[in-house]
């Protein structure tokens, strides 16, 4: 009988110690996520130094991401992998970060004058490629554009492609936005005409803008003034003036209050067709992308059409600009594996 007390007595401790240490581990991991993304709002906001130390203390509790951003910003300081670097860029690769073990694979330019990247970088392009492939091929669009990257480094621009219109025809937004880039920038693919080109490059940009990515919209919006389909673009005006994208803010706010006065400010091409300029919201746009940043861009807007803005608009300008852009973060949407 008390042998038998005994073990269960033990058990019970051993119950407690488990879920103490499931309960710790489970802390751990909130505390790693939040430092993370704590990280990321300022990682996108240009804000390397603050970001880093975000990143570097989910990276201590095992967060993977974060110690392929803290790897990321020593690189971009140092503009090469330095051992520190390195040593993150490892920890997010053993687990499992595709990007991460892409920046081991990449060539000798990233290692500095004296060329000290003591690894096989082959091996982390082919572990990469390992790793990215089977995903990619069950479905995974994140996957198939890491394996995208991969075949770059590789020196294969038809696999490169391939994978992102893979990705972009499976719904992954910046993949279309990519896409849209691809063939419209860089002049990927092949096309019997240039009408043609033009169209699949509007056509992407439209499935991603559909989806909410920014980017795509301002890219829309501008690539449909050029061409004067300006009723289309005047909806994407209005559209990315409500995200979260500091270049889309900035491009909604001053099309609105310029309206058709941006012809005259800054030439016909900038001109978006709206029938009448509106002041005060735009200003009040630009005033809180200013509030939200603290950039001189929106002000330097408004200073060159102060012309036009009496005393009484800017007040209510003022007053309206107190309700937009509210307890959010402006982003820039820096790619995961750029520069």
């Amino acid at each position: 009988m008390t042998k038998h007390v005994s073990l269960i007595r033990i058990f019970s401790f051993l119950l407690c110690v488990l879920c103490s240490f499931l309960a710790g581990a489970e802390d751990s991991g909130e505390a790693a996520e939040e430092f993370f993304q704590e990280g990321y709002v300022l990682y996108q906001q240009y804000s390397g130094t603050r970001s880093l130390e975000k990143f570097r203390a989910a990276a201590e509790l095992g967060h993977t991401e974060a110690a392929y951003y803290a790897g990321n910003i020593i690189r971009q300081d140092y503009t090469y992998i330095t051992k520190e670097s390195e040593n993150y860029y490892r920890q997010a690769a053993e687990g499992g970060d595709v990007y991460a073990m892409l920046r081991l694979a990449q060539g000798s330019s990233v290692c500095g004058t004296l060329r000290e990247c003591d690894y096989d970088r082959d091996a982390w392009l082919e572990r990469a490629m390992k790793t990215a492939l089977p995903m990619a091929k069950a479905g995974d669009t994140e996957a198939m554009m890491a394996l995208s990257s991969a075949y770059a480094i590789k020196g294969d621009p038809s696999a490169d492609f391939e994978w992102v219109k893979r990705a972009a025809e499976n719904g992954h937004a910046f993949a279309q936005y990519w896409m849209a880039v691809m063939l419209g920038q860089q002049k990927r693919g092949f096309y019997w005409t240039n009408a043609g080109r033009s169209a699949d490059v509007l056509n992407w940009l439209r499935e991603s803008a559909e989806q909410g990515f920014p980017k795509a919209m301002l890219k829309l919006a501008l690539e449909l003034r050029k061409i004067g389909q300006h009723q289309e673009a005047q909806y994407w005006v209005e559209k990315m003036g409500k995200t979260d994208y500091y270049d889309a803010i900035l491009e909604s706010g001053t099309a609105i209050m310029l309206g058709p006065d941006a012809a005259t400010l800054y030439g016909q091409n900038s001109d978006y067709g709206f029938a009448e300029p509106r002041p005060v919201k735009g200003a009040a746009l630009l005033l809180a992308l200013h509030r939200q940043t603290g950039k001189k861009a929106p002000l330097e807007m408004i200073e060159a059409y102060q012309d036009h803005l009496t005393p009484e608009m800017m007040a209510e300008a003022e007053a309206l600009s107190k309700e937009l852009l509210v307890d959010k973060p402006i982003l820039h949407y820096l790619p995961k594996f750029g520069i």
